[in-house]
């Protein structure tokens, strides 16, 4: 399956799907409820280079740094997850260093004076940085969540990624609004 229908199918299943598990049809989601269903789905087209996969956790923690606007929904979506033969975390973490051990650390915009010094303290770490700030990936960040025409799509930061051992599926590159960097020549790490 391409990363574009894995992408719109749990978006699909998302919204057909009330939280407790009824047929019921719901009102569309919101921009946040988007986002929790990409973060997920970003863990299934990353991993880490062959040479660093000592470094792979037991877990597959998603973080989220400050303030939490997905509420429940990015724990309902979690719920008996797996990505990558390893059950799915979702963690809310206050301090920055904290993220370091994290697989996805998700920053909101609403933390926007404090995204520059965190995207600081995680450049390097083999961490997915995704963020909802208009300058995240001018920032240093590695995902930045776009609205676009009341629909919420993302841009990825090449140069970001490739200062660590993680990998983008080129599934994903391809389902991006934009990417900006280049990507590895075909056989480098």
């Amino acid at each position: 399956m391409t990363a574009a229908a894995m992408l719109g199918c749990a978006l699909a299943a998302f919204t057909h799907a009330s939280p407790a598990g009824s047929s019921r049809v719901q009102a569309r989601p919101s921009q946040y409820d988007v986002e929790a269903a990409y973060l997920l789905d970003f863990g299934k087209f990353m991993h880490l280079t062959a040479a660093s996969q000592a470094l792979r956790r037991a877990t597959f923690d998603i973080c989220i740094l400050g303030r939490d606007p997905m509420a429940e929904t990015i724990d309902e979506l979690a719920l008996d997850e797996t990505i990558d033969g390893r059950s799915v975390r979702v963690i809310r973490i206050g301090d920055v260093a904290q993220a370091r051990t994290c697989a996805i650390a998700f920053i909101s915009a609403y933390d926007d004076d404090s995204i520059r010094s965190d995207l600081s303290v995680l450049a390097g770490a083999d961490v997915l940085t995704v963020g909802d700030a208009p300058d995240f990936i001018r920032d240093g960040g590695m995902i930045q969540f776009v609205l676009q025409k009341d629909h919420v799509r993302f841009a990825v930061n090449l140069v970001a990624v490739q200062k660590t051992h993680l990998v983008l599926s080129s599934q994903l590159m391809q389902v991006a609004l934009y990417v900006t960097g280049k990507p590895p020549m075909e056989g480098a790490p």
